[in-house]
């Protein structure tokens, strides 16, 4: 989300954003700490690791990322800012519910 159109300009200047976004590598990366020191108000991490999604969103205050709002797989995800949305985790996977057993449930 940039706080501005791009015009169509490719890549974007970091300082532009709102909300950054990442889905949690294997190995750690120190992003936030650039998308700090560039004044991306908000940062929401997607951590998909062993296969338990979680989401966490976070707000610069002071420099440094302050914790929002969080959840994990089951539970719902809820932000009010930088712009209102909610998901449970779980439904980050692509995965299919398993099929009914024939018979099952009668």
């Amino acid at each position: 989300m940039l706080r501005s159109s791009g015009g169509g300009r490719r890549p974007a200047d970091i300082g532009a954003a709102v909300l950054l976004g990442e889905i949690a590598p294997t190995r750690l990366i120190d992003r936030p700490r650039e998308y700090a020191a560039a004044g991306v108000p908000f940062f929401l991490r997607v951590d998909l690791r062993n296969r338990v999604p979680a989401l966490a969103l976070y707000e610069l205050v002071e420099g440094e990322y302050h914790p929002l709002a969080a959840a994990a797989a089951g539970a719902t995800f809820v932000m009010r800012q930088p712009f209102e949305f909610s998901v449970d985790p779980a439904d980050l996977l692509d995965e299919e519910a398993p099929e009914e057993e024939p018979g099952a449930g009668e």
